[in-house]
């Protein structure tokens, strides 16, 4: 039987695991929900009664600098309204902090390769010439990303940069494939942090979307 993946994002206490809470936790729906990096604004912020507007997202967008800047606030779009009845957009807490239960990764089964989080321009898993995917060079990518599955990331952690195949997340701190769900659960957890961090003086401005992907295996 296929192992089944579940995306969740922490919005009550990055503090507590979703085994120790699970209703800290917000599940996507994977077909609609989508995830907004920005550096926020009177109109575009947590718990909006709408789904923001091209124009709102653009007048919240980050202002490069002459330092390197990470983008400030990342918020789950909860299309399918799933948490927070009239609430569109909700925090995701910890982003881009010393916190460890940010986003989840619940899988069902045992899988036959570690689950990795890539980065990709879209869903045709191609290419990542998108400037916050480092502009076809994956290592300059703005995306950055910390296992946290086994501990804290730390104060002030850099992460690495996230493009293509390559440049990827291994979800289970480099541990290998996932066992057996543990007696008594129903699913067993790996961890991640993530942040955008724009380069000083970059020289090109853009609002750009990318696609998130786990991929994994399994017997």
């Amino acid at each position: 039987m296929a192992t089944a993946l579940s995306v969740r994002v922490n919005y009550v206490d990055p503090d507590n695991s979703y085994q120790v809470s699970s209703s800290d936790y917000i599940t996507l729906d994977l077909n609609n929900d989508y995830l907004i990096w920005t550096a926020g604004s009177s109109d575009v912020k947590d718990l909006m009664t709408h789904e923001p507007t091209s124009d709102e997202l653009n007048e919240a967008s980050t202002v490069i600098t002459d330092a390197d800047q990470d983008v400030a606030l990342c918020l789950l779009m909860d299309y399918s309204h799933d948490v927070g009845g009239a609430y569109y957009t909700h925090k995701v807490l910890g982003m881009g902090d010393n916190d460890r239960y940010v986003f989840c990764f619940s899988f069902d089964g045992s899988t036959a390769t570690e689950p990795q989080l890539e980065a990709w321009d879209d869903d045709n898993h191609s290419t990542y010439a998108k400037h916050v995917l480092g502009n076809d060079t994956p290592n300059d990518s703005m995306l950055k990303g910390v296992c946290t599955t086994d501990a804290l990331p730390g104060s002030a952690w850099a992460g690495s940069p996230l493009a293509g195949g390559t440049n990827v997340l291994q979800l289970n701190a480099g541990n290998g494939a996932l066992g057996s769900v543990p007696s008594g659960q129903s699913t067993q957890e790996l961890y991640a942090n993530l942040k955008i961090t724009i380069p000083a003086s970059y020289a090109t401005p853009a609002v750009e979307s990318f696609v998130l992907t786990v991929r994994y295996s399994w017997n």
